[in-house]
């Protein structure tokens, strides 16, 4: 068994109504598999189910790109104009 934390999509694979395999066992219960980075996919012979997972953002939140402050003060030193911020 992996030590790593379980991932993917949390929802259950849904079947077809005439799925042969939930009348023979209403128990099953499809895996899903992660088959790129990101991209999971659940198969059945009723059908099959991808899932593309978010990109993970940072604990502190998506901030856009900024100049640090030496670099704005550099700039500001030698006669040109800082970025807006």
């Amino acid at each position: 068994m992996s030590s790593r934390k379980e991932r993917g999509p949390t929802r259950p694979f849904m079947h077809t109504p005439d799925c042969k395999i939930m009348k023979a066992d209403p128990t099953t219960e499809i895996k899903w598999q992660e088959v790129e980075t990101g991209l999971w996919v659940a198969e059945c012979r009723c059908g099959k189910e991808y899932e593309r997972e978010r990109p993970r953002t940072s604990v502190f939140g998506s901030t856009p790109w900024t100049r640090p402050p030496s670099a704005i003060s550099a700039d500001v030193s030698s006669g040109t104009r800082p970025i807006p911020q």
